[in-house]
């Protein structure tokens, strides 16, 4: 009895130890990782749009508290058909910063903490929207009757504060960084979109699963869109708010997202590849996103 006791413990003790790990890849000044994320999006009545961006990930220099790492995409390449609206809005999105180097602070485990040349890809993103408005204006005369000119430009803007940079690296390979990831575990975190989600982790040896559903109850939901409006339509924020608990309750703004995500790990902690599949559906319209990111 002693005996099936103690195998019963050495197992459940085995088996805790291989459902958990501890991200913390090895980092040394020098390091360079290159990986290619291939995210194809689609949107119903508009066809798949395919965007292929290279990124390299440099490991600059050791400091007491971490690492400072170079983040530089280098290539970008949309693949849509050429009225295809969204594509083009992707396009602009992706190339903005294309080119231009992040430098970041990390922690000892590789987490970004600080996004060091903020102020210089505010000034970056500030010449480069014009430029990129300017052509997508060009290409699609009826987006200056959906959206002025300098609403675009803030919402471009909007999306490059430091805060909103980090939360970026949520999908990316340092995306795991700091985390001790334990099968079961529950963590709540926010979208670069400021959607609130909740996700459940599964450990299987090297490989990890997160599991993600959205988390907001209405008064969460009424904050967000408040919020969204008064960045982006302040004229119109007033009415909004006016009339905020109706058109929550009309369902003309219900919004739902669920989204899986899969990594491979290495021994030495860095991500081998990442596969994410993720579905939003906001006033009945369904937006299916599938990733990849794999190390060259």
């Amino acid at each position: 009895m002693k005996k099936i006791l103690f195998l019963s413990l050495l197992l459940t003790v085995t088996f805790a130890a291989q459902a958990q790990l501890k991200i913390a890849p090895k980092m040394e000044k020098g390091t360079v990782k290159t990986y290619v994320n291939t995210i194809i999006t689609s949107i119903p009545m508009q066809g798949d749009v395919t965007v292929t961006s290279e990124t390299n990930y440099s490991v600059v220099d050791a400091t007491a508290d971490g690492y400072l790492v170079d983040v530089e995409t280098i290539n970008v390449k949309v693949d849509a058909d050429a009225d295809n609206i969204t594509g083009k809005l992707l396009a602009a999105s992706e190339e903005i910063l294309k080119g231009t180097v992040v430098h970041l602070s990390t922690d000892k485990d590789g987490k970004p903490v600080k996004v060091l040349n903020v102020d210089e890809l505010k000034k970056i993103i500030e010449q480069n929207a014009e430029a990129l408005i300017d052509k997508l204006m060009a290409d699609i005369p009826q987006l200056a009757e959906l959206a002025p000119k300098d609403e675009l430009k803030k919402q471009m803007q909007s999306s490059f504060t430091e805060e909103a940079i980090l939360r970026g690296f949520d999908e990316s390979p340092l995306a795991l960084n700091g985390k001790t990831i334990i099968t079961g575990a529950q963590e709540e975190y926010v979208t670069k979109d400021g959607l609130k989600m909740k996700r459940m982790y599964f450990v299987n040896g090297q490989n990890i699963i997160a599991n993600s559903n959205l988390n907001m109850d209405k008064e969460e939901m009424k904050a967000l869109v408040i919020k969204q409006v008064e960045e982006r339509a302040p004229e119109q924020a007033e009415m909004v708010k006016e009339n905020i608990d109706q058109i929550l309750s009309s369902g003309m703004l219900k919004i739902d997202m669920k989204q899986k995500d899969t990594y491979e790990m290495q021994a030495n902690g860095w991500i081998k590849s990442m596969t994410t599949e993720a579905t939003t559906e906001t006033m009945g319209q369904k937006i299916e996103v599938k990733s990849t990111l794999t190390m060259k």
